[in-house]
Order: structure tokens, then C-alpha cells, then sequence
């Protein structure tokens, strides 16, 4: 059930509408980290030649299974406008039926980090509902996607750049979800291995510090 999922293709769709030319898709850059290089997905540079959009490669942070249901998070980092933006995307199916969610303002996500702080990002923009991935008569489940949009102050970034993250929390007035970050999990898919709990560490410095190609 969980491969079918894993192997589903997922578009992002555009947060904001660019005037500027996007100049690369698809965009492979090597940063210097410890921990694993940066991907970026596309970015577009203003008239001065400094980036003005930026968007990191989609990164499992969560895969959580059982028998009867299963879910993967994804987080995605964006940069547009001057804003700093966290997409989680919450990958679910199940044999029960599942109905999409809608994250409005009083959705918020807080994160726990190895040295005892926490850090709480709110939601950002209007109102976002999940949707339906698989109509498939066939397949014995039902598999949707809800999506969350989080603004993440400076003050925020600089705290998670502090220390591992271990706990993660979405509330919302008719939805509520814990999860943990993992020291590791292996891609299946990619055939790599992830390291959940260091994600800010290392993708915030992509944001925060991009290298881009320089052709």
C-alpha cells in the first residue's frame, strides 16, 4: 500500500504569481555541509541579479505505517517575496475513508529541539484544503494529501539552526498531529538514506546561505 503511495508523483502548485523569469529548473548545487547537499527545485534572480524566488527539493521527514494506514511528510522550503515558507505536505492512505483537511489561521505547527526549545510557526496565507490523490476501483484504500503553508520568522530560523529537531506537532481547530523526527530512514524509492531530525539544520543554510551555478 505504502509503495504505491511512495511512487505517486505529487505537483506543487504555484504559491505566488512571478514577474521575473525563472532561469533554471531542476537546479543540482553541492553546498558545504556536513550533512547531505542542497537541491534546488527552481529559483528566479530580479533585475539586479539576486535571487527573489527559491524552492528546495521535496524531503521525507516522517514515514509512518501499519497494516491498515500509512503516512509520509513532506517538508519543502520556499523562498518568495521576502518570506521564508515551510510546506508540509501529509501523505495518507488507508482502507477506512479518509477526508481531506483544511488548514485556515488558527493552524499552527511547533517543533521540539534536542536542547529543550521550541519553536512555533504559523500558518501562512489563506485558507488551504487537502485533496483526493487515487480513484482507483481497484485499489482497496484511499489515499489524499493535506497541505499546510508556515511562515518562519527570523527569530524562528535562527532557533532552529540551534540544535537537532526531534518532535513535531500540527494543530488546528478540527485537526491534530504528532510525529517524530527520526535520527535516519532509508528512501526506498531514491535508495538513499534520510536524516530527518538535522532537515533544518541543513536546508535552512540552503535558504539562508544559496550557492547557485554560476552559468
Amino acid at each position: 500500500m505504502m509503495k504505491k503511495l511512495l511512487q505517486t508523483t505529487f505537483l506543487l502548485g504555484c504559491m505566488f504569481q512571478l514577474n521575473s523569469q525563472i532561469l533554471s529548473e531542476e537546479v543540482y548545487y553541492p553546498q558545504p555541509l556536513e550533512t547531505e547537499p542542497c537541491y534546488y527545485t527552481s529559483y528566479s534572480l530580479n533585475t539586479n541579479g539576486e535571487i527573489e524566488t527559491l524552492q528546495t527539493e521535496a524531503v521525507m521527514v516522517e514515514e509512518w505505517t501499519t497494516p491498515l494506514r500509512g503516512r509520509i511528510i513532506d517538508f519543502t522550503l520556499l523562498k518568495a517575496d521576502d518570506n521564508l515558507i515551510l510546506l508540509v505536505e501529509i501523505h495518507e492512505d488507508a482502507q477506512e475513508v479518509l477526508q481531506p483537511i483544511c488548514f485556515g489561521s488558527k493552524t499552527k505547527i511547533t517543533f521540539e529541539l534536542s536542547n529543550g526549545k521550541k519553536v512555533t510557526l504559523p500558518q501562512f496565507g489563506p485558507k488551504r484544503c487537502g485533496y483526493v490523490n487515487i480513484a482507483d476501483d481497484e485499489s482497496p484504500y484511499y489515499n489524499i494529501t493535506n497541505l499546510g503553508y508556515f511562515l518562519i520568522s527570523e527569530n524562528a530560523a535562527n532557533k532552529l539552526l540551534t540544535s537537532e529537531t526531534y518532535l513535531g506537532s500540527i494543530n488546528s481547530n478540527n485537526y491534530n498531529l504528532d510525529f517524530v523526527f527520526k535520527s535516519e530512514i532509508y528512501d526506498e524509492v531514491n535508495e538513499m538514506m534520510i536524516y530527518p531530525e538535522l532537515y533544518f539544520l541543513s536546508e535552512l543554510q540552503c535558504m539562508l546561505n544559496p550557492i547557485l551555478p554560476k552559468d
